[in-house]
């Protein structure tokens, strides 16, 4: 367990890292792009500019100065002669002419300088003026990008971590209490019985028909301390008779329903056998058996188990004459802590399950269920 939890942790690690060189590479990538679109374009610039005043075409020079000049979404600042010739995208709140404006000027100019070299502008062999530009405006932003992505995906995982933390610790709560209430539900019926059958030895009833009875239920009590002990650890399969299986359990709860209720409990079918813990398979029968007496409401009705195969399988077909499961429920019946009883914690469904599914490797699912007819279906490899 804890080379496969180093695994994992060791894998997000290298998945945040590559999330991390991604985000910055793409940034990175965009960044250039816009870069050398601007440098593009102040070079076209600089040689239209260049162009016109060599050819001294007063057109050329009108196209240079009012279509490309204010088509460009970068600073800009040109300089002819030592002197501010044009500036294009600057914000500057000194006044203008003043020693401070031209302070400004000159310091926006150098930090341009020191990401894009200047372009020279010659006319006749003899340099006219140079270009200084810099960075669009969004570059800058795009800068905060990464950072600003990567500081909103850590908030999201700190608050995911410390909300799973939370469900985490509150499904561990529901589930020792559960399991402390399943505990006290699986040991209710053998211990209550076993109180009946001592009233009624005191009472003066034959011996001899109550000792049988009594140790079944001292059996039940070891047996449930087996399940308990075998659900977290890995189970040694043997065959196991699905028809005899079922009888057994049939006659176990049969013999303990309440003497006014009509409740049968119905085994039929034939003979199958597959490999499995009899143990856990019993408890994951009687978890179905008990769920369906508690939906028989009117204490008059039936549970059929159905014993049958087919060519890799082993069945079992379980039928109730129950109140039926609300057609919203019917999704969640096998969830941990879901449950429609007053008193239920939900573990009867969601431990068969596991006993099916995780530890044999076979399917449970709910086929139908409606007002007096609900069924599950086991089906277990052979």
């Amino acid at each position: 367990m804890f080379k496969y939890a180093l695994h994992i942790k060791l894998g997000f690690f290298i998945f945040g890292f590559v999330i991390v060189f991604t985000v910055f590479g793409l940034n990175w990538y965009m960044v250039k792009n816009i870069r050398d679109d601007a440098r593009e374009q102040v070079e076209y610039l600089a040689r239209a500019y260049s162009d016109a005043i060599n050819n001294l075409e007063p057109k050329n020079i009108q196209y240079v100065l009012e279509i490309l000049m204010p088509s460009i979404s970068f600073p800009m600042v040109i300089m002819s002669n030592n002197e501010i010739y044009a500036l294009k995208n600057l914000r500057i709140e000194e006044v203008e002419g003043s020693q401070e404006y031209r302070a400004k000027i000159q310091d926006i100019i150098q930090r341009m300088d020191d990401s894009f070299t200047p372009l020279l502008v010659m006319g006749n062999g003899i340099e006219i003026s140079r270009i200084h530009y810099g960075d669009p405006a969004i570059v800058g932003k795009l800068r905060w990008v990464p950072y600003l992505e990567i500081g909103l995906m850590m908030v999201f995982i700190l608050m995911g971590f410390f909300g799973f933390q939370f469900m985490r610790n509150s499904e561990k709560r529901s589930i020792w209490m559960g399991m402390a209430r399943e505990t006290a539900h699986q040991l209710g019926t053998p211990v209550s019985s076993l109180m009946g059958w001592v009233k009624l030895l005191e009472d003066g009833e034959k011996p001899n028909e109550i000792i049988p009875y009594i140790h079944d239920d001292l059996s039940h009590l070891s047996q449930i301390s087996n399940r308990f002990q075998k659900i977290g650890s890995h189970s040694k399969f043997k065959s196991v008779s699905l028809l005899h299986l079922s009888q057994k359990t049939a006659e176990y709860i049969q013999v303990r329903v309440p003497t006014i209720s009509h409740i049968q409990i119905l085994v039929e079918g034939e003979n199958i056998s597959v490999p499995g813990e009899d143990t856990l398979l019993s408890w994951a029968l009687e978890n179905l058996v008990k769920n369906a007496l508690d939906a028989i409401r009117d204490l008059a009705g039936r549970i059929t188990i159905q014993v049958s195969e087919s060519a890799d399988k082993g069945m079992i077909r379980m039928t109730d004459t129950g109140c039926g499961i609300n057609r919203k429920h019917r999704s969640l019946v096998f969830r941990p802590g879901f449950s429609t009883k007053k008193r239920g914690w939900g573990l009867g469904l969601s431990l068969t399950r596991r006993i099916i599914e995780d530890i044999h490797r076979g399917r449970i699912i709910l086929v139908s269920s409606k007002p007096g007819e609900t069924i599950f279906m086991i089906e277990l490899p052979k």
